[in-house]
């Protein structure tokens, strides 16, 4: 992940975060997980290949967690 691509999807993650609308917010917050695993081609978590993933991404899997737990709030 590029220092460009992070602030993109970082100031996307921020503004996804000020909506008001609950629904609106996990449709969109989902929306951004499929396009972090479709872009950077992240494995299913308990596949083999995730932790050579994590080693490999540590800004792209910060990232993916950090929305992930936003979806659950």
């Amino acid at each position: 992940m590029t220092t460009g691509e992070m602030l993109g999807f970082t100031n996307r993650f921020k503004e996804i975060m000020t909506c008001k609308s609950y629904q609106l917010k996990q449709k969109r917050l989902a929306n951004l997980m499929s396009d972090l695993e479709r872009l950077y081609q992240i494995p299913l978590f308990g596949h083999e290949r995730i932790q050579d993933f994590q080693k490999k991404n540590p800004f792209v899997i910060q990232l993916y967690g950090t929305v992930s737990a936003a979806r659950s709030l």
